[in-house]
């Protein structure tokens, strides 16, 4: 399956906003806007809960990663560890630790940075569905039984 130029510039895109947001959330300060009361304690556990899940993610997708929402020509669709509770456990993983980071810092620029990479992954995992369902004609299935990004959701 080849990708025209123009889709692989769409994705990259995706993967561009993505880490200028990620950046933002890491670089703006705690002390900045208005404050939300700070919950550190849940913070931290979304923090580390966000890390081990991106790393369990990672682990099975190993050699098929890739950033960019298009799947590799040498590819599989995963569907075990942390896939057969959600889609995009990667995603899920990063916002857990971004809602971590705002949630440590009480910080309403953090809480609306990790909303508009929400958003941002909701499109760039639609985007990328549509090339998972056009290299696995299986995927049609999972997508239906296996929700996108929060756990028992469907």
């Amino acid at each position: 399956m080849e990708f025209e130029p123009a889709n692989r510039r769409h994705a990259q895109s995706y993967v561009a906003v993505q880490f200028i947001i990620l950046a933002l959330l890491v670089l703006v300060s705690n002390r900045v806007g208005f404050q939300f009361r700070k919950f550190g304690y849940v913070g931290t556990l979304c923090e580390a809960f966000g890390t081990l899940g991106f790393l369990l993610s990672a682990n099975v997708m190993r050699s098929t990663l890739t950033a960019i929402p298009i799947p590799k020509p040498d590819g599989k669709l995963s569907t075990s560890g942390l896939y057969k509770y959600v889609r995009h456990p990667m995603y899920s993983s990063v916002l857990l630790f971004c809602l971590g980071l705002a949630l440590r810092s009480g910080s309403l620029y953090k809480y609306l940075l990790t909303l508009a990479l929400a958003v941002l992954f909701y499109f760039k995992s639609a985007y990328e569905e549509k090339y998972l369902l056009e290299k696995y004609p299986e995927y049609q299935g999972y997508a239906e039984r296996v929700p996108r990004f929060i756990p028992f959701t469907k």
